[in-house]
């Protein structure tokens, strides 16, 4: 997401908020909190980037409900229902039998 706000920045489109869905509680919890817990100690510090972009307000991280998160046909194996609901939210055309 940075790299294209970047580009998108040199074209001359520059947008005031760059917002990443999320549908993990846990996750948007350990970005926002700079503490380091005994149940993360095993994430890499080259990952914690993440956190320094948040406080140069470079991007948001919002909550999204997980049956509205069309990345996750991307992401992991979902049922038959799950890709053409994804499809159908993402605005990809799926083509009929």
């Amino acid at each position: 997401m940075l790299w294209m706000k970047n580009f998108l920045s040199e074209l001359g489109h520059d947008q005031d908020d760059y917002v990443v869905n999320c549908d993990n509680q846990s996750t948007i919890h350990l970005t926002k909190n700079p503490m380091f817990h005994s149940r993360s100690k095993h994430i890499d510090v080259r990952y914690h980037w993440i956190r320094e972009a948040l406080d140069e307000k470079k991007l948001k991280i919002e909550k999204i409900h997980t049956d509205l998160n069309w990345s996750d046909m991307m992401t992991k194996s979902v049922p038959t229902k799950k890709v053409e609901d994804c499809c159908q939210g993402a605005g990809v055309v799926v083509p009929s039998n």
